[in-house]
């Protein structure tokens, strides 16, 4: 249920952080764009945040699909946070409302160090190109 809860609260952050910025009178957006693999793979599906590592700027989120991400986000330092969940085979967590059927369990598969306790960071520049690529491992060398 906690990772429920950790992923349901991660989502709702990424759709609000995805909506701020940009506009005629708010922070000028760049272009970010890349590939994330998980042990030397294409990242199936994820979501990935540009965070600013100081935390005075807007954050920046978007879709990976198919180990490809692309989106805008301000310039300067950034945490990188990317998340990947699968569901549980067997498990499922009750509904929200009385009477709403229980749906399946999911996890976060990915380790902490790419999500809650993030190692990655990027620089994203005013003048380009801010192409990333992000190796990730879940398999001990």
């Amino acid at each position: 249920m906690k990772t429920v809860a950790y992923y349901l609260m991660l989502a709702c952050t990424a759709g609000v952080l995805a909506g701020c910025g940009g506009g005629e009178s708010g922070p000028t957006n760049y272009p970010v764009s890349g590939k994330v693999t998980v042990d030397g793979e294409p990242l199936a599906e994820g979501d990935i945040i540009f965070r600013d590592a100081e935390g005075k700027a807007t954050s920046g989120a978007g879709k990976i699909e198919e180990g490809a991400f692309s989106f805008e986000t301000v310039a300067g330092k950034k945490a990188v946070v990317i998340t990947a969940t699968r569901e549980i085979p067997g498990k499922t967590v009750a509904g929200g409302a009385p009477g709403e059927p229980a749906v399946p369990a999911v996890e976060q598969y990915l380790p902490a160090e790419y999500n809650e306790k993030t190692t990655l960071e990027a620089e994203v520049s005013e003048s380009g190109p801010n192409e990333f690529t992000f190796e990730l491992k879940t398999k001990a060398e």
